[in-house]
């Protein structure tokens, strides 16, 4: 009865933000998980960096493995358990873009405020692939809307909760680091904000942020902050110079005129016989505030990309959670019904679109990250290593996503760590030394070279293919090689022996 009284108190666009969540959320679940033998890029990874206990890798902190692994340990490690906990990431996360946006709007504004971000589609694409950006879908609104309730309300359970929001987001990905300078920021030079400075509750809240953050600390002190050494190294720009910045400017600009694109249908509907276009701030606080989240970010990617560092499109999806918001300041008080109906409609014809669109590709096009089932590598890795050892596989290492993908297969039920990761592997090298281990890689010779640092044996490598497809996609092969790394291999100054 309370769940039909709370139903019926709800407004048009609230029913439907409900309604709306929970079909996309489902059918994110369910699209993926029907053409998904193995997995793209970066789940695996996650996953397998999950699979031991440790505060840090080559590239990341800890969380987002420990979330994935764990999650989808509960589900046998099923490949549906990724989508669906990306799907729960994404849930929380606009519930509360949501209770940000309620901070300036009524509750049909605070409903298009949150939605506005699907109709950017890479962070629709995006969401499925769970990697250590995923958390952010989560951790950063709840940042934003702790920070701001802080900052006005100066409750103790607020900082204490945008303390353990930004300690989650920092030990996910250290991006979030940006958006912490950009809320200190706003606080000091808002002068309603900056009031809160003569309060104990925000340098509380800093200490237990950093208390949070210690295990992690020491492991980049023990690892010689190997970790930063990877994030400096940023890779080659892949566009050159000028080329990547266009590009990321683009990224930036792109997604507001798209998310800004509903905003404009309704204003068009609203006043067709009179149209008009003339801008007008209707909510400084609110454009504020999310100015400066979104203007703060695409700042701090610009810098790096005039500093020389990669840059990619995708990495600039965590400044458009309060998008909605911003553009909301600049809308009239109140949305007329037909309008909101004409929202609710857009969302959902984007949506099913997006949709039928993913389903259909994925299904009649046959890539590796999705299409190749790894259970077929598996028979072919232990059929190798029982002939050439006679024992079962302990150890998997090699290429990033073949060896993880590998692990995978094994249900994670054998340790693995990708050639390249010093950290890793550091904590498996007393098991190698004892037992050996496998190797696998596409293409063997840049796995000889890393793998030099650990191993005075030349590996000898066996080529294997095995042919995958798609439902109705052509059939490719698929070419891999195998090594046996014999116990007692180690090198006798090798880390951890």
């Amino acid at each position: 009865m309370k769940i039909a009284s709370w139903w019926n108190n709800q407004t048009f666009l609230q029913k439907f933000f409900v309604l709306f969540l929970l079909f996309s959320g489902v059918m994110w679940v369910l699209v993926p998980a029907s053409y998904a033998v193995s997995l793209p890029f970066d789940p695996p990874e996650t996953l397998m960096w999950g699979s031991t206990f440790n505060w840090g890798n080559a590239k990341h902190p800890p969380l987002s493995g420990w979330m994935l692994f764990h999650f989808c340990k509960l589900f046998g490690f099923q490949k549906f358990s990724v989508f669906l906990l990306s799907q729960i990431c994404m849930l929380i996360g606009f519930i509360y873009i949501y209770k940000l946006a309620r901070c300036f709007f009524d509750r049909d504004k605070s409903v298009i405020a949150a939605l506005s971000i699907i109709f950017y589609t890479c962070y629709t694409a995006y969401i499925p692939k769970f990697n250590a950006n995923i958390p952010h879908v989560m951790f950063l609104p709840m940042m934003y809307y702790y920070f701001y309730r802080g900052c006005f309300a100066d409750k103790w359970h607020h900082w204490l909760l945008f303390a353990a929001a930004a300690a989650g987001a920092c030990l996910s990905k250290y991006y979030a680091g940006i958006p912490c300078l950009i809320l200190a920021l706003f606080a000091f030079t808002d002068k309603d904000a900056r009031k809160v400075l003569l309060s104990i509750k925000p340098y509380a809240a800093a200490v237990i942020f950093l208390i949070l953050m210690v295990p992690h600390i020491v492991h980049l002190i023990n690892t010689d902050f190997l970790t930063f050494t990877y994030i400096q190294s940023g890779g080659t720009p892949k566009f050159g110079y000028w080329g990547q910045l266009l590009m990321q400017a683009g990224a930036i600009i792109l997604p507001m005129l798209c998310m800004s694109i509903p905003y404009f249908l309704i204003h068009l509907y609203e006043n067709w016989r009179a149209p008009r276009l003339n801008l007008s701030l209707f909510n400084k606080r609110a454009m504020k505030y999310a100015g400066y989240i979104i203007g703060g970010q695409a700042i701090a990617l610009i810098f790096m990309g005039l500093i020389g560092h990669r840059l990619e499109a995708k990495w600039t999806f965590p400044m458009f959670f309060t998008a909605g918001i911003f553009i909301m300041s600049f809308y009239p008080e109140k949305i007329k019904l037909e309008s909101q109906r004409i929202f609710a409609v857009l969302c959902t014809i984007f949506t099913v679109i997006f949709l039928a669109g993913t389903f259909i590709s994925h299904h009649c096009r046959t890539k590796k990250g999705y299409h190749l089932d790894m259970a077929k590598v598996r028979v072919i890795a232990d059929r190798f290593h029982y002939e050439q050892t006679g024992k079962p596989v302990s150890f998997i290492t090699g290429t990033l996503w073949e060896s993880t993908m590998l692990l995978d297969a094994y249900k994670f039920k054998v340790k693995s760590a990708p050639s390249f990761d010093p950290v890793l592997m550091g904590l498996h090298l007393d098991l190698l030394n004892e037992k050996g281990g496998l190797a696998i890689a596409e293409k063997p010779e840049k796995i000889d070279a890393e793998l030099e640092k650990y191993v005075d044996t030349k590996l000898r490598w066996h080529r294997h293919e095995i042919k995958f497809s798609s439902r109705f996609g052509k059939t490719k092969e698929f070419d891999f090689y195998l090594a046996i790394i014999p116990p007692g291999a180690l090198k006798k100054n090798a880390a951890g022996k």
